[in-house]
C-alpha cells in the first residue's frame, strides 16, 4: 500500500466534495446507492490492483509477507474509527461473516437472552436464532430510537446476557445513541454488540461498545469483499482461551488475528486499509456533518412528492431516506426505471431486511458527500414520472 499523508491526500480543502468525486472514475449514471455499495477511490483501487499484480509475480503468500506493514497501517486505522485497540481488529468477509465469527467465539450460555430493538437488521436475527439466542426486545420511541430510560430498566431488573444494537439502520432514516447505551450497558457489566455496517464512515463509531463489527464497501467506499470485527480489550483474555483452544500452534496470537478469516483477500484488505485512512485524512467528523445534510436535502426534496412518502424525520442525522409509495407504484419496478430510464441507481428494500420494522417494500436513496443540489432535482423529476 503506497503512502498517504495529509501533504499528498489530493484534497482541495475549499471544496472537499468536489475533490472526493473527482477522485473516483467518472459515474456512468447518478449513484445514490451507498448503503448498498459506495464509489471507491481510484487509490484504493490502484490498492487493491497493484497487490493482485503482486502475488501474480511473487506468488500470493509471498506477497502477503510483503504487504505485513501496510495490513498493519489499516489495522491501526479501522481501530481509530472503530474506537478499539489495535489488538482486537480482525479482518473478515463481510459484517456477516464478522457477526458469524462472533456468535461463534461469544461463550454464550444455553438460552441466553439477546436483546434488540424493532429496526434490527432481518439477517442478523436470523444467526441470532439459528445461535439459540432468546431475543428480548426493547422499547423504543415514535421515530424508532431505543428508550434509554426503560433500557435501563431492563438492564437492573432482569439483564440480558448482551445487548445488540445496529446503529444505522439500513431500511430508513434511524441513528441509535450508541454512547448512551454503551454507558448504561457498561454500568452493569452487560456486553454491547454494535452492527455498524450503515455506520462505518457513515457516523461516529467510536462509542464504547465491548464488540463492533462493519463492512468495506458501503460508507467507506472500500472494495467489496471485506469486513471488519473489533473487540475490546477487557474480553481478550477469555475469546483468547477459547479461540485458541480450537486452533492449535496459535496460543501466541492476537484475538484479532485468531478471529481473522485464515484464507483471505488480502488485497482487498488492503484496499480497506486506503479507504479507512483516506477517510481519516479528509476529516471523519466533516464528513458525518455532510451526509447528515445530504441526508436532509434529499428528504426535503421528496417530502412533498404527491406519489412518494419520505418515512421517519425529515432532520434526522442518516444520509439514508427510505420513500413509501403512496399511488399503488411497484417498488421494485420504479427502481428499475429510475435506473433504465433515468441511469439512477437506488435501492428496491423488500420487509424481510427488518421484518419487526417495515411492513411493506420501500425505495431506499443513499447519496454521499459529492451529491448536488442538481441531483436530487434530477432525482425528483424522476420520482415524479413514476
Amino acid at each position: 500500500m503506497g503512502t498517504l499523508n495529509e501533504a499528498d491526500d489530493g484534497v482541495d480543502r475549499d471544496d472537499p466534495w468536489g475533490s472526493w468525486r473527482k477522485a473516483r472514475p467518472e459515474p456512468s449514471g447518478l449513484h445514490l446507492d451507498s448503503a448498498a455499495a459506495g464509489r471507491s477511490s481510484l487509490r484504493v483501487l490502484g490498492a487493491v490492483a497493484d497487490h493482485a499484480l503482486l502475488e501474480a509475480k511473487v506468488g500470493a503468500y509471498v506477497a502477503q509477507e510483503m504487504a505485513e506493514e501496510s495490513l498493519g497501517a489499516a489495522r491501526t486505522a479501522l481501530a481509530r474509527l472503530l474506537g478499539m485497540p489495535e489488538e482486537g481488529v480482525a479482518f473478515v468477509e463481510s459484517a456477516t461473516a464478522a457477526l458469524g465469527a462472533l456468535l461463534q467465539a461469544w461463550p454464550f450460555e444455553p438460552d441466553a437472552t439477546l436483546a434488540v430493538v424493532p429496526s434490527e437488521w432481518g439477517p442478523n436475527l436470523a444467526a441470532f436464532v439459528r445461535r439459540g439466542l432468546r431475543l428480548v426486545e426493547l422499547q423504543v420511541d415514535a421515530d424508532g430510537c431505543l428508550d434509554l430510560s426503560e433500557l435501563d430498566r431492563v438492564l437492573q431488573a432482569a439483564p440480558p446476557a448482551a445487548v445488540h444494537i445496529t446503529q444505522v439502520a439500513s431500511h430508513r432514516t434511524l441513528v441509535q445513541p450508541v454512547a448512551d447505551i454503551a454507558g448504561l450497558c457498561r454500568a452493569v457489566e452487560v456486553p454491547l454488540f454494535v452492527d455498524a455496517a450503515q455506520a462505518l464512515g457513515h457516523v461516529d463509531t467510536a462509542t464504547g461498545a465491548d464488540v463492533i463489527y462493519g463492512t468495506s464497501r458501503k460508507w467507506l467506499t472500500g472494495p467489496r469483499g471485506v469486513g471488519v470485527l473489533g473487540v475490546a480489550s477487557q474480553w481478550f483474555e477469555l475469546l483468547r482461551s477459547r479461540l485458541a483452544a480450537t486452533a492449535p500452534g496459535t496460543a501466541g496470537e492476537s484475538v484479532g488475528t485468531l478471529l481473522s478469516s485464515r484464507e483471505s483477500h488480502v488485497a482487498g484488505r488492503l484496499g480497506l486499509g486506503m479507504a479507512a485512512r483516506e477517510h481519516l485524512l479528509l476529516g471523519p467528523s466533516a464528513v458525518w456533518a455532510r451526509l447528515a445534510d445530504v441526508g436532509q436535502a434529499t428528504r426535503r426534496v421528496c417530502d412533498d412528492l404527491a406519489n412518494w412518502q419520505v418515512i421517519g424525520p425529515v432532520d434526522g442525522p442518516s444520509a439514508i431516506t427510505a420513500l413509501r409509495p403512496t399511488e399503488g407504484q411497484d417498488v421494485m419496478q420504479a427502481r428499475s426505471h429510475l435506473l433504465h430510464e433515468h441511469g439512477i441507481v437506488t435501492t428496491g428494500q423488500e420487509p424481510f431486511r427488518a421484518p419487526r420494522d417495515m411492513t411493506s417494500p420501500t425505495l431506499r436513496v443513499s447519496p454521499h458527500v459529492d451529491c448536488t443540489a442538481e441531483d436530487l432535482i434530477r432525482l425528483r423529476n424522476a420520482l415524479a414520472a413514476i
